[in-house]
C-alpha cells in the first residue's frame, strides 16, 4: 500500500511545482491603452493616450514609442500627463517616469498627451506606438525588460470625430432652424392679413 502512495505523491509534487512556477512567472504588469488623435496643422497630430492598469502590479513608468530594438514615434513634442510624471523627449520616443508615490495603481487610468508627425494609420498598422510599461518592481525606463514586471503593448487607435463634418452638420441644422422660424413668421403674417 505504501508503494502505491509514493507513486501518487511524485506526480502531485511535480504538478504543484509546475503550478507554482506558472504563478510566479505570469505577468504582474498588465496594461491596455487607447490612443485618440486630432489633426493639427503642418502634418502634426495631437494625441491623447489613456493607459489603463489591469494590475496587479502598479505601473511606475512608461516608455512611449520604445520596445527592444525600436524607437517608433516620429518627432514627438509637447509631452504631458495627468499623473505628475516627468516626461523626457528622447528622439523618436517619450520617457514618462514617476515614483512609487505617483504610480498608476491597478484599476486606475492615466492620461498622456503628445504631438507627433506619426499618422493614425502608422499607429494602427503597428509601425508606430509600440511601447513598454514598467511596474514598480522593474528597473525604471531600462533597456532591459524584467519578466513579469514590464509589458510591451501597442495602443488601440480610436480617431476623434472629424470636426469639419461636425461643424458642417451644425451649420446645416442652424440653417434648417432659421428656415423653419421664417416659415412660421410668414404663416403668422398670412393669418393676420386674411
Amino acid at each position: 500500500m505504501k508503494q502505491k502512495l509514493s507513486f501518487v505523491r511524485v506526480p502531485l509534487a511535480i504538478a504543484a511545482a509546475l503550478a507554482l512556477s506558472a504563478t510566479t512567472s505570469r505577468a504582474q504588469v498588465n496594461v491596455t491603452a487607447t490612443l485618440t488623435d486630432v489633426p493639427a496643422s503642418g502634418g502634426v497630430y495631437d494625441y491623447t493616450l489613456t493607459l489603463n492598469n489591469a494590475g496587479p502590479e502598479a505601473v511606475e513608468s512608461l516608455w512611449l514609442g520604445w520596445i527592444p530594438g525600436s524607437f517608433n514615434v516620429a518627432n514627438p513634442t509637447s509631452a504631458g500627463n495627468t499623473l505628475g510624471w516627468a516626461d523626457v523627449l528622447d528622439g523618436s520616443s517619450i520617457q514618462f517616469g514617476g515614483t512609487s508615490g505617483t504610480a498608476l495603481h491597478a484599476g486606475n487610468s492615466g492620461v498622456f498627451t503628445f504631438d507627433s508627425t506619426s499618422t493614425p494609420a502608422q499607429f494602427t498598422s503597428g509601425t508606430a506606438g509600440e511601447s513598454t510599461a514598467y511596474g514598480v518592481d522593474a528597473a525604471q525606463l531600462s533597456f532591459t525588460l524584467t519578466a513579469g514586471h514590464t509589458e510591451v503593448f501597442a495602443p488601440t487607435v480610436s480617431s476623434a470625430p472629424d470636426q469639419t463634418s461636425t461643424l458642417g452638420l451644425l451649420a446645416v441644422g442652424s440653417l434648417g432652424l432659421l428656415a423653419v422660424s421664417r416659415w412660421i413668421d410668414f404663416s403668422r403674417l398670412n393669418a393676420i392679413a386674411s
